[in-house]
């Protein structure tokens, strides 16, 4: 599978909480690894997917959505 291959199979979906606005975010292969820690640093594993999706595509999402879903493989799952 292609590290920076990106479908709506793997993605986070929120809210923007300054707009209010729903927001959909795919996600790569390395960042939905990171996402989906269970083991470890799993704060310090989040901090670094936000780093990459904030690099990759400018927008932060620490402070600034509030993430409601996860959808692994197709499977869409409450976030928390």
């Amino acid at each position: 599978m292609d590290t920076w291959n990106l479908s709506e199979k793997n993605m986070i979906s929120g809210t923007h909480i300054a707009t209010g606005y729903p927001i959909d975010i795919q996600l790569t292969m390395q960042e939905m690894i990171l996402a989906c820690a269970e083991c470890g640093d799993i704060n310090s594993a989040w901090e670094s997917m936000c780093k990459l999706v904030y690099r990759r595509t400018g927008i932060g999402i620490i402070d600034q959505i509030d993430i409601e879903y996860i959808t692994i493989r197709g499977k869409k799952k409450k976030f928390h």
